[in-house]
């Protein structure tokens, strides 16, 4: 789950060294681009995926790389944070795959309650198989247990959510693809949820809680969106109008698009979620490759807001302070420690960092916050060095090399 709440709670987690998370000078906030300092090494091959999470069962956040071979194979690299001063790359791989595999996507968290991040990799293994979910020995070697069995899934999966769909404690997988497919055909679900016994054991539970759904989801957004105390789920589709799925409070979801969302038509690409009128309800940011002439509020609109009355009904907000061209992912958190939302975007034009004032107020200072203006792919956050702050790893695109910005007050 992304959003305002989650990256909260991962501040918090992290430790509240220095002080504590929000007692440093909100002005004096920047990144730095610390690379070599906690990553020495790191460039030595291409890096094509980067997910933080911890592995060895210690306090401290580590870091899996999915780098590829000069003859094409790809594994995943375990690197150990050495006490929030450095990170240690460990000597044998967490995974090795074979020459052709591909990796799409890769995130880990813990599925079985033993303390260690568990890996699901999704991509076109020569195996023959779509998704791998691998279990961690504690020591950041991940492999399939002798017995284990997946139910199984649906061709043109690229994308996977570890998140607590049910809330009742254990880690579930929430897969999306842009065009799932069933036999060839288009499949009618377009999801595959499986639910988590705990033991890291799933079974599937798509066709008894999930509706039927259109193709075309790019990405999705948790949160408890209509004020029942449970998780609902807003899908990101890039063709047509973005949907939104309510918790009936048991864990089935039902289509609410047409009560509750804006007809906005639209190629969205990404979406989270913050209080950002501080009125008590989650809101959403959702960030385009386009958006039809007739649901723009200006020419350049490529970003808008849905703004939540508290009970899960949404009007489209336009805020004029988002970047003027495509857009494909967006992160909501409090950077500067001030507990007001702040927005980092990924765009066409590169990184933005926009500054929240409360109240739908922002202040562009991606040339004051940031250290270089990078083509990241996608970013991961964590709290490196046990300040009590945030700091993110991203890809370059089309480079394969990898940047740590690491926050600082200083």
């Amino acid at each position: 789950m992304r959003g305002w709440g989650l990256v909260v709670l991962l501040a918090a987690l992290s430790g509240c060294a220095q002080g504590g998370v929000f007692k440093s000078n909100p002005d004096a906030q920047r990144y730095l681009d610390l690379t070599e300092t906690f990553f020495p090494g790191l460039q030595e091959k291409p890096i094509q995926h980067a997910w933080f999470a911890f592995v060895n069962r210690d306090r401290f956040p580590d870091m899996l790389v999915a780098e590829l071979d000069a003859d094409g194979t790809p594994s995943v690299r375990v690197w150990l944070n050495r006490k929030a001063e450095r990170f240690a790359k460990l000597e044998r791989p967490g995974w090795v795959g074979t020459p052709g595999d591909t990796i799409l996507a890769m995130r880990a968290r813990d599925l079985n309650h033993d303390r260690a991040a568990d890996l699901v990799l999704i991509g076109r293994f020569q195996d023959g198989d779509t998704v791998k979910v691998l279990i961690n020995n504690g020591r950041g070697y991940f492999y399939t247990p002798q017995g284990y069995r997946l139910p199984p899934f649906k061709p043109g999966l690229d994308r996977v959510d570890m998140v607590d769909v049910d809330q009742d404690g254990n880690i579930d997988l929430f897969f999306t693809g842009h065009h799932v497919l069933n036999q060839g055909d288009p499949d009618t679900h377009q999801v595959q949820f499986l639910l988590n016994n705990g033991k890291g054991e799933f079974r599937d539970v798509t066709q008894l809680l999930m509706p039927l759904l259109p193709a075309g989801i790019r990405g999705t957004s948790f949160a408890d969106y209509d004020g029942d105390k449970v998780i609902d789920i807003f899908l990101v589709y890039d063709t047509g109008r973005n949907r939104i799925l309510i918790n009936n409070g048991l864990g089935q979801f039902t289509d609410r698009t047409r009560d509750l969302l804006p007809f906005v038509r639209s190629q969205s690409l990404f979406a989270d979620w913050a209080d950002f009128d501080m009125d008590g309800d989650n809101d959403l940011l959702v960030v385009n490759e386009a958006i039809d002439p007739r649901s723009r509020t200006y020419e350049n609109e490529y970003s808008y807001v849905l703004v939540n009355n508290g009970s899960g009904y949404f009007r489209k907000g336009p805020l004029r302070a988002f970047p003027a061209y495509p857009s494909r992912a967006v992160y909501l958190l409090d950077a500067n420690a001030d507990q007001i939302p702040d927005i980092i975007i990924l765009s066409r034009q590169g990184i933005h960092y926009q500054r929240g004032l409360g109240k739908w107020r922002f202040l562009k200072e991606s040339s004051k916050r940031l250290p270089a203006n990078r083509h990241f792919e996608e970013l991961t956050f964590t709290d490196v060095n046990n300040d009590g702050h945030l700091d993110f790893f991203g890809i370059v695109r089309g480079e394969g090399r990898g940047h740590l910005w690491v926050n600082s007050f200083k």
